[in-house]
């Protein structure tokens, strides 16, 4: 059984919805009729929500089962909001040109692509499919700091149900990391783990690559409260067009 199989039953224990997100969201897309595309969906959490403010919706994932589980999930609930599986290299196979009002890919998401050519190749399809004056909104780790002052743990997520433990482990000579997690289900004490590569991309190598897939508006965020991106942020958020 795939690993995401394995947590998709409880998946709204470990991701419950930022407020923060969303209200950052709205703020940068103003217009209630608006198309917007959220890359990296997973169960859907964020796609429902933003679903009480947006006409249109559209989620996207690589995996099956979290695709599967958002579908379940709506059913007929919400005719404004559609999910398919789907990589995130491959928007140009699936979605029109200059249709998107705004793109969001957070939770890391980003990363999760393999290389600097695999996400300026995202980037140069995101401008493609976004209208002309359509938004990229970002959210990743801030890798700068990670790597800079060596941080091997990500702040433990703990509730009523669940302990979720996140390890990294940088293997600078290949300039990638491992994640490292562990799932700890408190009712049954099943413990699920799992590692997979990330690719810790930097702020610097971001921005050279969102100019050359022709996006040469810029914001950089520390934190979803707009605070402005230093070294010490917890996050890098970009608001790009």
């Amino acid at each position: 059984m795939s690993f995401y199989k394995q947590i998709a039953p409880y998946y709204h224990h470990i991701f419950k919805i930022n407020a923060n997100q969303v209200g950052f969201i709205k703020f940068k897309t103003l217009k209630s009729d608006s198309k917007i595309l959220d890359i990296g969906c997973g169960i859907g959490t964020l796609s429902f929500e933003l679903a009480n403010y947006y006409k249109n919706v559209l989620g996207i994932d690589m995996d099956a089962e979290m695709i599967r589980v958002a579908s379940q999930k709506n059913g007929d609930v919400s005719k404004s909001i559609q999910f398919q599986q789907l990589s995130m290299l491959k928007l140009d196979t699936f979605i029109d040109k200059n249709s998107v009002d705004s793109i969001i890919c957070f939770g890391n998401t980003l990363v999760h692509l393999n290389s600097l050519d695999e996400i300026a190749n995202f980037l140069k399809q995101s401008k493609a499919v976004l209208k002309s004056n359509g938004k990229l909104l970002l959210q990743i780790v801030n890798y700068n700091r990670i790597i800079e002052k060596n941080i091997k743990q990500l702040p433990l997520i703990e509730n009523d149900e669940i302990i979720f433990e996140r390890n990294y482990c940088y293997r600078k000579p290949e300039n990638k990391i491992d994640f490292n997690t562990r799932l700890i289900v408190k009712s049954t004490q099943q413990i699920i783990e799992n590692s997979i590569e990330l690719l810790p991309l930097l702020k610097e190598e971001l921005a050279l690559l969102l100019n050359k897939a022709g996006f040469n508006n810029c914001n950089y965020y520390g934190n979803f409260n707009m605070e402005t991106y230093a070294i010490d942020s917890p996050a890098l958020i970009i608001e790009a067009w």
